[in-house]
């Protein structure tokens, strides 16, 4: 049997392999409208989704300019309310269900490395069924640095038992894959709804959609 190019592949969890990304995008739109102040789809891509102080930025650059009364504790209770409303919408990215049993099916290990906490992920990956693909789970409470940091990332070769090099990651945020490139990992970039507007050249390749993504394709992928 041929070598293969990666011996493990990592996933990072928001917007690639679920779409939490789409209603907490709308969460935040309204808490800004709410206060007078439009968040721009833009602004949220490059500045909130995958980091761990996006929030703490939005309230302080774009809503208590326009309202400087309102606290960043009142601001992050109302975006919780506003989350409960708008993730009731939230859904499988395309493709992953069928990736994910055919790479479970071919004996690669797999695991989730993300900046959220762990019982965001345990509420994600519960829901929709996907911990038995999964040999490793490492989440922000697992590390010293969140992304673009490369801990969690790290944390996940070092728990798979695969030098990081040999590993094949799918993100789909600018942090995200700074931090996986930052672990000396070959990263794919998979822009979600709400990230497709952004350049992914930092990546080593670029695929619109984890439903484009088969076997072959990996075993085959073709990086800068």
């Amino acid at each position: 049997m041929p070598t293969r190019l990666f011996e493990a592949i990592i996933f990072d969890h928001d917007g690639t392999l679920v779409d939490t990304e789409t209603p907490d995008f709308l969460a935040c739109q309204t808490l800004c409208r709410e206060h007078g102040a439009e968040l721009s789809l833009d602004y949220w891509a490059a500045t909130i989704v995958g980091g761990f102080d996006g929030y703490d930025r939005m309230f302080a650059e774009i809503i208590q300019p326009h309202n400087g009364r309102v606290s960043t504790t009142q601001l992050k209770q109302r975006l919780r309310e506003l989350w409960t409303v708008n993730l009731a919408n939230t859904a499988l990215m395309p493709g992953v269900l069928p990736l994910l049993r055919q790479l479970q099916g071919s004996g690669y290990p797999l695991a989730v490395a993300t900046a959220a906490d762990r019982f965001w992920v345990d509420r994600w990956l519960t829901h929709f069924e996907l911990y038995p693909f999964f040999h490793s789970i490492s989440c922000q409470n697992d590390v010293l640095n969140n992304k673009p940091a490369p801990d969690v990332y790290l944390h996940a070769a070092d728990r798979l038992g695969v030098d990081p090099s040999r590993c094949l990651v799918f993100e789909d945020t600018l942090i995200g894959v700074r931090a996986a490139k930052a672990a000396g990992m070959t990263v794919i970039g998979v822009p979600s709804h709400v990230t497709k507007t952004l350049d992914f050249s930092e990546a080593h390749a670029v695929v619109s959609s984890l439903a484009h993504v088969d076997l072959k394709w990996i075993e085959n992928v073709k990086t800068a």
